[in-house]
């Protein structure tokens, strides 16, 4: 079955917007009530399990042949990840790549980088991150084969990039709060994120019956353009399943469909 160029254009927004990015989930929120001990105290948050998640992505609940990629594997040095996003097809090739240091229950990127190719367009941004006083982002970027731009702003203790995000939920999801704001640097600017945890929701997979937390963002509150995802606590907050929200009627879709790592036994 073809694919109409408004739902590939829908396809390219909820991909690269990262919906995943996918990337975006939880990040910094703010300080957790004192009267709790911090979970990055918890010497289990202290290391991440490498693992390899694959998706399929589906357009207003119509499948699509298009599939995505998510790994994470651990570097060469103590402390030192790499994840990845990947979209390979005859439609469009989507790569997301973070190399960061997993620091006190927060990623802290290194380096960041998005490729994007397909309906037409094209978005590349490799992005530099200096954790200095004050923290710096240095980004190159370009658009549909023009001219490079660089461009260096200030970003804060808290900023995170889109795709490894997602990886903050395993600690913040550990305190009572249900409200959440985030900062993520992207391009050439820093993007701030409204973050709500909607409740639990049990969803069928190929690895059976999960208990997921669903949680939803949105750039403003009464925006209805949105996204929406549901973490599985008993592997590691892993991302089950996302929802970008562009109309009422039109929203792209990912869900697992294979899964290699721990918690599985």
């Amino acid at each position: 079955m073809g694919i109409s160029f408004r739902t590939g254009i829908s396809v390219r927004r909820f991909v690269t917007g990262g919906a995943l990015l996918l990337s975006s989930t939880l990040l910094a929120a703010e300080t957790v009530t004192e009267t709790k001990t911090s979970p990055a105290a918890d010497p289990g948050l202290q290391t991440l399990q490498p693992f390899r998640a694959e998706y399929r992505v589906n357009v207003s609940r119509i499948p699509t042949p298009i599939r995505a990629e998510l790994v994470l594997e651990a570097g060469d040095k103590d402390g030192v990840y790499r994840m990845q996003l990947s979209v390979d097809s005859r439609m469009m090739q989507n790569t997301e790549l973070s190399i960061f240091r997993w620091q006190d229950c927060t990623p802290r990127t290194m380096h960041y980088m998005h490729q994007f190719e397909g309906f037409r367009r094209q978005r590349d941004y490799f992005m530099e991150f200096v954790w200095e006083d004050p923290p710096t982002v240095t980004a190159v970027s370009s658009r549909d084969g023009g001219e490079e731009n660089i461009s260096a702003y200030d970003i804060t203790e808290d900023t995170m990039d889109e795709l490894t995000m997602l990886l903050a939920a395993r600690c913040l999801l550990q305190d009572d709060q249900d409200t959440y704001a985030l900062t993520s640097a992207y391009g050439t600017r820093l993007r701030t994120h409204h973050i709500t945890v909607s409740g639990r929701e049990t969803l069928s997979t190929p690895l059976g019956d999960l208990e997921t937390i669903r949680v939803e963002k949105s750039r403003d509150a009464d925006s209805v353009r949105r996204s929406i995802f549901w973490l599985a606590p008993e592997l590691d907050y892993l991302l089950v399943r996302a929802r970008h929200v562009e109309t009422r009627a039109l929203f792209g879709e990912l869900r697992l469909v294979d899964y290699e790592g721990p918690f599985t036994q």
